[in-house]
């Protein structure tokens, strides 16, 4: 479906596209400073819902453009690494890095159908379908999906970035880790959220926090969150049940944590502001002993923090 069909073509936005409200202001300009992609957008808040939206809304075919340089990797994960081994050791370095790692946090029963929408190269998914879980993953990058079709796991190719590609009623749980953020028409694909799961199916969203308090700290470096243009929307919890409850969805919980690299990254910005490519960017930051020292400060200043940098949200599916 055409970005025309869905009344989504229009390049500046005169009113809120999650909520509908006219009260948009430009809260700062930015640039791609992390794969360098040339061009400026504004950043407009919401009056009402509080989100915010890249203007002008890049169109599809100039997603699929920038999303041509984002990844090259064709490699698909295997299961049975020391993660998937002693989970405890890795849900207890996860609690000192600020990983969030669905693994350590996703409720999957016997028997549980399960949705991975976004995989990517199936880090997630190979450790659960190791271990027995009746998981799917769907990806819009055709190399990755071969690559994990090789690997044998069942991984769909998203030929339309607004349909999910299985049927209905299909499973019991999804997750989107770091995706949701990405999606030109969050209402469309909320449905489509709505209409793959069963009544009372489970779902999962993590994606940077509007309310962060390093948004407040970082600024304009703030780069794991803005992360323009491709983070499209910049969500709360309030904005996002605001959604959700539009397509029969209920918040049932709902946390928050910082994960070492994001900050890391935020911290490269500020520290070299005329860099336009922090992702490739190596420096002292990135040595052993100085990740781990990071990774405690972080956990001790955030202890009395409650707004962190990704935001994780586990909505049911009503009946």
């Amino acid at each position: 479906m055409t970005d025309s069909a869905l009344g989504l073509e229009k390049r500046e936005q005169d009113q809120c596209i999650l909520c509908g409200a006219a009260r948009l202001v430009e809260v700062a300009v930015q640039v791609d400073r992390r794969k360098g992609l040339p061009g400026r957008w504004r950043l407009l808040e919401c009056g009402d819902c509080g989100a915010i939206s890249v203007a002008p809304l890049p169109l599809a075919d100039e997603l699929s453009t920038y999303y041509a340089s984002y990844s090259n990797d064709s490699q698909a994960a295997s299961a049975g690494g020391a993660g998937s081994r002693f989970p405890w050791l890795r849900k207890l370095f996860h609690a000192i890095s600020g990983d969030v790692d669905p693994r350590d946090f996703v409720k999957i029963g016997e028997g549980t159908r399960v949705l991975d929408y976004g995989c990517g190269p199936a880090s997630y998914l190979a450790d659960f379908h190791h271990k027995g879980v009746n998981i799917s993953g769907a990806e819009i990058a055709t190399d990755v999906v071969n690559a994990c079709r090789a690997k044998g796991f069942d991984v769909r190719k998203v030929e339309d970035v607004h349909r999910i590609p299985f049927a209905d009623a299909e499973f019991d749980l999804v997750y989107l880790m770091q995706v949701f953020e990405h999606l030109r028409d969050p209402h469309g694909f909320m449905h489509e959220l709505s209409r793959v799961l069963k009544p009372s199916g489970m779902l999962y969203l993590a994606l940077p926090n509007r309310r962060s308090v390093w948004r407040k700290i970082f600024g304009k470096n703030w780069v794991s969150g803005w992360f323009t243009p491709f983070h499209l929307f910049h969500y709360d919890r309030d904005s996002l049940e605001r959604i959700a409850r539009q397509h029969g969805f209920e918040a049932i919980a709902a946390w928050s944590r910082t994960p070492e690299s994001w900050f890391r990254l935020n911290l490269k910005a500020t520290i070299y502001p005329n860099d336009m490519s922090l992702d490739s960017r190596r420096c002292w930051l990135d040595i052993g002993m100085v990740r781990l020292l990071s990774m405690l400060i972080l956990r001790i200043i955030e202890l009395p923090v409650r707004q962190r940098d990704c935001l994780v949200v586990e909505f049911v599916r009503l009946s």
